[in-house]
């Protein structure tokens, strides 16, 4: 039998820790056959060239795509999808897949949809159907790439619902929760002593794990919005592991307040980290602050108490362990002591239940990849209103 080639197109240190469970069930399947697109940010030194963390592994990546043209604005990130729309196509032709496989709300993500709609290869998406309401864009791509998608892989029954309102049939949605909580059920992530070690930290002092990135609808703001964050954890008696944002616009304004600011030694910042460190980091942190979507859906399942910031993640699921406050340094400042101190929140995060742990995520997109029926009916839409 002939193994079904499954295509994945993945552009972000982040993205790719989402997809890498399905990635590795797909590998480990003989009747299924993984090959890998990397693009956008895995391809630039600025972002750490995360490229190197994919191929670290195991995974050969079969076409690299540069996309990501210097700038910070909108601009610049519509020049880049046409760039990689381009590329991404280029090299669906030379790997000639059976399906096309996608994750989220990215521009890279969306670029190889639409290249593998227009080419006749079916498209799955992961992640379909959340809202965020905050990051006008993101919502856009993310529906957007939901209408040229053939199969549904959505992380929750409010997201499938959300699916079907927008008129796709039932039977390509399989709700299978968020592929990037199977490494922390199976806790494939470093262990405390050794990011204890890595990065510097003091066993007996708390640590609050920051990330935050720009509002695509208010890039402008994206430094301002920083140093509030940032003055609020100069304020706080903790060890701050501070991880750099994204590459959407104002994403340079924040790397600028980062760099600009003058940080006490309880500081670490790094411009990348790999998944395995990010999730030990999340597994040993008293706190996280910031708006990553991590704080959402994986600090859950760590009983991690998050402080929200802003309106990006406004619109998703929650669990009871965020708290949720504007860019404004004293609110974050008394969220994150809340979070550290006050034992009614810490006793209500130790029982949150998380909306997006189905338990096996991979292996489920997997198996439906496997026994998916690949014709012209799965090619062809209907609209169901």
């Amino acid at each position: 039998m002939t193994a079904r080639t499954i295509t994945v197109v993945t552009g972000t240190r982040a993205e790719y820790g989402l997809l890498k469970p399905a990635m590795e069930a797909i590998r480990d399947r003989e009747d299924l056959s993984l090959s890998l697109i990397a693009t956008g940010m895995h391809l630039s030194p600025e972002h750490g060239y995360t490229v190197e963390e994919i191929t670290a592994d195991g995974f050969d990546v079969d076409r690299r795509v540069h996309m990501q043209l210097s700038g910070d604005s909108g601009t610049a990130m519509a020049q880049s999808l046409g760039v990689g729309l381009t590329g991404i196509a280029g090299a669906l032709d030379d790997l000639d897949p059976d399906v096309v496989l996608v994750l989220g709300d990215r521009d890279e993500a969306f670029a190889g949809g639409v290249a593998a709609a227009h080419m006749n290869i079916p498209v799955a998406h992961i992640h379909g159907g959340d809202a965020m309401r905050g990051a006008i864009i993101d919502d856009s791509i993310r529906h957007a790439l939901t209408k040229f998608a053939h199969l549904h892989f959505p992380v929750s029954e409010r997201s499938a619902e959300r699916i079907e309102k927008l008129g796709e049939e039932p039977w390509r949605i399989t709700t299978v929760g968020a592929p990037g909580l199977d490494a922390i059920r199976e806790e494939r992530y470093t262990d405390p002593d050794t990011i204890m070690d890595r990065y510097d930290l003091e066993p007996d002092e708390p640590v609050v794990l920051a990330v935050q990135h720009p509002i695509t609808t208010e890039p402008g703001a994206a430094g301002q919005q920083m140093r509030a964050t940032l003055d609020a954890l100069d304020a706080v008696d903790a060890q701050i592991v501070l991880v750099y944002p994204n590459s959407d616009a104002g994403g340079q304004r924040i790397v600028g307040a980062i760099e600009s600011h003058d940080a006490t030694d309880g500081f670490r910042t790094f411009r990348s980290m790999p998944r395995a460190d990010f999730l030990g980091c999340m597994n040993i942190a008293d706190a996280m602050v910031g708006n990553s979507s991590s704080g959402i859906i994986e600090a859950p399942l760590f009983k991690l108490p998050v402080v929200d910031v802003g309106p990006r993640q406004a619109g998703r699921e929650r669990a009871a362990n965020t708290l949720s406050v504007e860019h404004d340094a004293d609110a974050i400042e008394t969220a994150i002591e809340r979070c550290l101190t006050d034992e009614k929140v810490r006793d209500r995060v130790a029982d949150c239940e998380n909306p997006y742990d189905y338990g096996g995520a991979g292996e489920l997109i997997a198996d439906r990849l496997a026994g998916v029926q690949l014709d012209g009916e799965l090619l062809r839409k209907r609209l169901t209103y």
